[in-house]
């Protein structure tokens, strides 16, 4: 799997983050997450993690759901993926939005852009106090975030506190991808995007509401601590869908507030289901690897899969 660019990733990050904010929010956020389909949530009889099946006739696509992050050197039990990967003729991974090295002059640019034009406790002062308790708490000296608008800082602060709580995001994925090559199934992502023009959209186009409610979602992610994301990692390393797909995610919404944000996550949901869709015209078998929370959302993966024919087999009754 290709390493996700970084200010994607961090976007992404916020997923375990509480947002009192968003919740008065005057708009409601367009979030394409929100409600989860109750019956696909159904824990794993089989050791490890939880799988769904999508078949027809003559092919198999087995389905693992993986969290945004995990504790760095966390194990799970790694027996069903490769019984899976053996003998499957490809793995589809998710689709990813990347950069090459001609796009750094712009990428550095769009960081300038985050920059504020006065700082940030004046711009928000109610959250100053509580944005320095959690910049020290992550590790970091001196009041650097008085430098960055909303989203910066927020973007920074996520940043951080994954580092200073051990969490990764490159994970379960890279585990994956190394049993794949042991296999020799070649990964493939379900999409490509360019990863500058959406960063440009977010980061012209936000508006300051929105770096505030994601600021906000950053600061009380950090006041919870590491635990939530913690234990929803256990839980999916357990088969426990439940207790993972129910994990905190209203920073996630955050995500979702940001400009274009919500049309992204369609887009991508939608070139997962058309990925799994191609590879069932190969009879035998295959491996795709999707986010949890994307599978088993009203209108996810899942259920686009089931409602273009398909046969979709909860954890409960997989082989």
């Amino acid at each position: 799997m290709r390493r996700r660019l970084a200010a994607v990733a961090a976007l992404t990050a916020l997923a375990a983050a509480s947002l009192a904010r968003a919740q008065s929010a005057e708009q409601p956020i367009d979030d394409p997450e929100a409600n989860v389909v109750e019956e696909l949530v159904v824990n794993a009889k089989l050791p490890g993690p939880a799988w769904w099946k999508v078949s027809d006739a003559d092919t198999t696509v087995y389905v693992l759901g993986v969290p945004g992050a995990v504790p760095k050197g966390m194990s799970w039990d790694t027996s069903v993926l490769d019984r899976r990967l053996d003998g499957a003729f490809t793995l589809i991974t998710p689709a990813v939005a990347k950069a090459g090295l001609t796009d750094l002059p712009a990428l550095l640019s769009m960081r300038g852009k985050l920059k504020a034009e006065r700082p940030l406790d004046q711009i928000a002062p109610e959250l100053a106090p509580r944005l320095a308790k959690a910049w020290a708490a992550t590790g970091q000296k001196g009041d650097g975030w008085k430098d960055w608008k909303p989203l910066g800082a927020g973007l920074l602060l996520a940043g951080n506190a994954s580092k200073r709580n051990g969490l990764t995001g490159e994970e379960p994925e890279r585990t994956i991808e190394k049993l794949a090559r042991k296999h020799r199934v070649k990964a493939r992502p379900a999409a490509v995007y360019k990863a500058v023009p959406m960063i440009k959209t977010l980061v012209k186009q936000h508006s300051e509401e929105a770096g505030l409610i994601c600021l906000e979602g950053v600061i009380e992610e950090v006041e919870a601590g590491p635990e939530p994301v913690r234990k929803a990692a256990r839980a999916w390393a357990q088969g426990d869908v439940r207790a993972a797909v129910y994990a905190p995610r209203q920073g996630q919404r955050c995500v979702m507030a940001l400009p274009g944000m919500s049309e992204e996550f369609r887009r991508m949901s939608a070139a997962q289901v058309d990925a799994v869709t191609q590879a069932m015209k190969t009879p035998g078998k295959a491996v795709a690897v999707f986010s949890l929370r994307g599978l088993v959302a009203e209108d996810g993966v899942l259920e686009k899969l089931r409602a273009r024919g398909f046969k979709v087999t909860t954890p409960d009754s997989a082989n």
